[in-house]
């Protein structure tokens, strides 16, 4: 028997029986949906998330850096040195390592992506069922509540009180109320109420189809890392051609020879070219998702793991975080009521209010619902309006909700009243019986009957989750709806530093000054969709932020962050706008998604100071050698051994290597400080040869050896840096590699062209090899200290631009 996984369960704990359907709505027969089917009139549409697996294989084979090197060895070939062509060998057999490694990964996230899909409910046969949204098929009339995102055009059939907010296609945040025949559009999602309506368009028939990747809310465009790949790559690509050119004339002025002008030439091209840097850029994105993906957590987009390396602010909301999402009911603190009206007034609200949230079903589970009243006029639960009520016929109007959205001020007597239950962390709902017809505003003051306390349940793993951001230097940031004082409670229970710290945002006047109050508070209570959206953009103008939440009042927000995390078990619409869903719910995988895109990014940066290395000293000394008119001291059977052992193979187990620590610097600045230093101590040595042949006649067999040898030196140099922190297994890999080294030079030399290094070699070898070590520790040296000084003063420059980002 199969498995069923988290989100699925999820998904089937829809409740069927609260949902009243309509007599004279009936739906579509399962006859008409399978000719409907066969007509072609379905839902389907082309997933663009990840790339497909012909994407996959044309990217990372048919490709600038590709198509050069092919045609570098077919002109080695031409001038009749085939073994010179084995750098090409290593070119393919790179590729086709990342090329499998990432159809491997991107099937471990299709399988996993089909989890998180969301669900459609729909009317057949005049019975409920909740199917795939790609089997909606034209015509299907289907069931919306409160949070769920409108999958396919349609027209409202039936819906009392039905908001809808468009704003992932008007860029308009104000709700609208939808009467019946109405449009309601795909993307779109409901903020208040329920409804039936009947789908007009699916596919790509749909009017918001083209604003599909908007309303999934994937960041466009690549990532930073990615960017700065391709500005370098784009540079690379314009100057290799006239340096190319340059060089193959002064090499066939210094020589004479076609043969060994293109050579030369090609030596100093192949490793100009970084060809596996992007390869293993797509490669480890594409692990990293895979791993996230193994881990219950679905990332939608790939370059949104970057970001998540670079979080330094999360936000979070109370319910389903830091509690666990189960509410239960304390107590009623009663008014001019008795008991038994309590019930009836509360069971007959139930009955009558739609909603499926925490709050509703614990009300649902104290108070039974009364199916005795008539409804005249039904105003549903707003994550704006914060209440919900009903007007009945003969009976009156009653509504309950936050006190300070009902009342419109609090008197000091129920302020003191309710202080104690805020201060103990517990919600607080006011029942009140309003005078006239309920309206989307409460004109007149209503008469308070009741005040429900509920409790909140901690979740067991929070105190953990959140010493762990706490030790990371992640700052936490609670956003919520509820009362800013129990969010308080809640979260300094959970261990949040600087909880006290908090706001009442319904108490505060427009226009807010946003930036100062997100460096000076910790806990912000009572926000409304629209402030919890201003509050993001506040703080991204200083930090990376990330957004995590699980109802509709948070779509504005996790569209607004730089990253945005969804639950699998909130609204549909929630998870519509999220770049990652966490598949099982839980906050604690908040470390699996921190870390895993600090071990990309980390390993990125190792990898890329390895590969430049190698394209700055080969651009420097093409430069030289243009100038100067010697033969190019590399060839490129020479080069296999630094290109295949110091660079490609441990790159690719670098990679994928575990790498927790904290993102710091920018990427250039990061991969300078190594690649800078290795490539001038390469020249460094080359030129010193150059000047040892000079002066000691050496011919040119001697000192192409001694360039490759020590250039290999500096290139494992390179590796031992980029490698720390050490563990046993980098150790090994670093040994077994030096020895594969040494191991050309002693038993295959003859293949590679390599003189003897143990004859009068020996006494320039042994003291260059020294000198290197130092060299390259030395302007290593230099260069942290240029970029920290580089650093610094661009935080002062910072500092200047934005005062308020000091207070932290």
């Amino acid at each position: 028997m199969k498995k069923k996984t988290d989100i699925q369960t999820v998904e089937e704990k829809f409740d069927f029986d609260t949902v009243v359907i309509p007599a004279d709505l009936v739906g579509l027969t399962e006859a008409e949906v399978q000719q409907k089917i066969q007509q072609g009139q379905t839902n389907q549409v082309e997933e663009n998330l990840l790339k497909s697996d012909k994407e996959i294989i044309k990217e990372n084979t048919i490709n600038i850096f590709n198509i050069l090197n092919f045609v570098l060895a077919l002109l080695v070939l031409l001038v009749g040195s085939p073994k010179n062509t084995l750098f090409f060998g290593v070119v393919v057999i790179n590729t086709l390592i990342g090329v499998i490694q990432e159809l491997r990964a991107k099937h471990t996230i299709d399988k996993l992506s089909v989890l998180a899909k969301s669900k459609a409910v729909v009317l057949r046969s005049g019975q409920l069922q909740q199917i795939d949204q790609e089997a909606i098929v034209l015509g299907d009339v289907l069931y919306l509540r409160n949070g769920d995102q409108v999958p396919v055009d349609g027209k409202l059939l039936v819906g009392e009180g039905v908001e809808v907010d468009e704003s992932l296609l008007t860029g308009e945040a104000d709700r609208v109320q939808k009467s019946q025949r109405d449009q309601l559009f795909s993307g779109s999602f409901v903020t208040a109420g329920e409804c039936f309506y009947q789908g007009t368009a699916v596919g790509k028939e749909n009017f918001a189809e083209q604003l599909t990747s908007e309303a999934k809310a994937k960041k466009t465009g690549s990532s930073e890392l990615t960017k700065v790949l391709s500005r370098m790559i784009a540079v690379l690509t314009i100057v290799i051609v006239p340096v190319g050119l340059g060089l193959f004339y002064s090499q066939y002025q210094a020589s004479d020879s076609i043969k060994q002008a293109v050579l030369g030439t090609v030596a100093a091209l192949v490793s100009m070219i970084p060809e596996g840097l992007m390869l293993l850029t797509s490669v480890a994105f594409a692990v990293g998702a895979a791993n996230l993906a193994r881990k219950k957590v679905l990332v939608q987009a790939l370059p949104s793991i970057e970001t998540l390396a670079r979080v330094d602010v999360i936000c979070l909301d109370k319910t389903g975080t830091i509690t666990d999402g189960t509410l239960k009911f304390e107590e009623a603190l009663l008014e001019d009521i008795s008991d038994s009206r309590l019930n009836t007034i509360m069971g007959s609200l139930l009955n009558q209010l739609k909603d499926q949230n925490a709050t509703a079903k614990a009300l649902r589970e104290a108070f039974p619902t009364r199916d005795e009243w008539q409804a005249e006029k039904v105003v549903p639960f707003s994550s704006a309006r914060k209440w919900s009520g009903v007007t009945f016929k003969e009976q009156g109007s009653f509504a309950f909700g936050a006190p300070e959205f009902i009342f419109k001020k609090l008197s000091a007597e129920m302020q003191s009243k309710l202080q104690p239950y805020l201060e103990a962390g517990q919600r607080v709902l006011v029942l009140v019986e309003y005078p006239g017809l309920l309206e989307e505003k409460m004109i007149e003051e209503p008469r308070l009957l009741a005040t429900l306390i509920i409790s909140d349940n901690l979740r067991e793993n929070a105190r953990a989750t959140f010493g762990y951001f706490v030790q990371q230097d992640v700052q936490l940031k609670v956003i919520s709806g509820d009362h800013p004082l129990t969010v308080s409670k809640i979260a300094q229970k959970a261990g949040i530093q600087n909880a006290e710290a908090f706001v009442d945002m319904s108490s505060l006047d427009e226009p807010i000054d946003y930036p100062t109050l997100v460096n000076h508070t910790t806990v912000f209570g009572r926000v409304t969709p629209k402030q919890k959206q201003s509050l993001i953009h506040a703080l991204k103008k200083n930090h990376t932020v990330c957004m995590t939440g699980d109802g509709v009042n948070d779509v504005l927000a996790l569209r607004e962050a730089d990253i945005g995390v969804a639950m699998a078990n909130g609204s549909s619409a929630a998870r519509a706008a999220a770049d990652v869903i966490l598949l099982d719910s839980d906050f604690a995988r908040m470390q699996n998604v921190l870390n895993e895109g600090r071990r990309v990014i980390n390993n990125i940066e190792r990898v890329a100071s390895m590969y430049l290395v190698k394209t700055i000293y080969s651009l420097i000394l093409a430069v030289i050698f243009m100038i100067l008119t010697n033969p190019y001291p590399f060839e490129p059977v020479q080069l296999t051994p630094i290109n295949a052992l110091t660079v490609g193979i441990p790159s690719f187990f670098l990679a994928l290597k575990p790498s927790y620590e904290r993102i710091k610097g920018d990427f250039l600045n990061n991969i300078f400080r190594v690649s800078l230093p290795g490539a001038l101590t390469v020249v460094s040595a080359v030129m010193i040869i150059q000047l040892a042949a000079l002066l000691f006649h050496l011919d040119y067999q001697a000192t192409s050896t001694m360039s490759v040898f020590l250039t290999g030196c500096v290139g494992l140099l390179v590796l031992y840096k980029v490698s720390f922190p050490l563990d046993k297994k980098k150790i090994a890999l670093i040994a077994v590699l030096s020895t594969a080294y040494l191991s050309c030079y002693l038993f295959f030399r003859e293949f590679f062209d390599f003189d003897k290094l143990w004859n009068r070699n020996l006494f320039f070898v042994i003291p260059l090899t020294f000198g290197i070590y130092w060299l390259f520790k030395g302007l290593t040296f230099v260069m942290d200290k240029l970029v920290a000084w580089r650093i610094r003063w661009q935080e002062k420059r910072r500092a200047k631009k934005n005062p308020t980002s000091r207070v932290l």
